[in-house]
């Protein structure tokens, strides 16, 4: 089972981050019981699943506005639940995803933090689209009397355009008669 295993380098300049912020993704998760391979001079040695933790990790502080703690948690539950799930095809060759501190797996208390920050966050995008359509409602509404304001400015220009031309055709005497 030897997968490629890829370089600081290879992977900040794949996720389109840093190397600092990567290496502080990596601490984050570290501190949290993931463990990384180790590479030539005892170097973080990314393999394809740390991968996709990373970019998992990135899309959740995108989109989430969490802290990189609470981010990081939420993922590896994420990816743990997936790890369990897959096991059952692995014939218990595969080590656990991570292990908190005492070496256990990720308790329940984790997975419930876990549930309470999805539905945080299932609240907080349905406040962000209740906003977004109050917004475009108030903007259409604002376009709507912008057009209406328009045509009647244009009406009133060709009313006036239409006046000019009448008193320019008739000749400064008969306007005396």
């Amino acid at each position: 089972m030897n997968e490629r295993a890829f370089g600081t380098k290879e992977v900040s300049k794949a996720l389109k981050v840093g190397d600092s912020t990567l290496r502080k993704w990596c601490i984050a998760l570290e501190k949290e019981g993931y463990t990384f391979t180790k590479g030539v001079r005892n170097s973080r040695a990314f393999i394809q699943k740390d991968i996709v933790v990373l970019k998992d990790i990135k899309l959740l502080l995108q989109e989430s506005g969490m802290n990189l703690e609470s981010t990081v948690k939420v993922t590896l539950a994420k990816h743990h639940s997936e790890n369990i799930n897959d096991s059952d095809s692995d014939n218990g060759e595969r080590t656990p995803l991570f292990l908190q501190e005492n070496g256990s797996k990720l308790s329940d208390n984790t997975l419930i933090e876990y549930t309470k920050v999805q539905e945080q966050l299932l609240e907080r995008v349905e406040r962000i689209e209740r906003s977004h359509e109050e917004r475009l409602k108030n903007i259409e509404e604002k376009l709507d009397y912008r057009n209406k304001l328009l045509l009647e400015t244009r009406q009133e220009i060709q009313d006036t355009k239409k006046v000019i031309a009448v008193t320019r055709e008739k000749k400064w005497w008969e306007f005396w008669k």
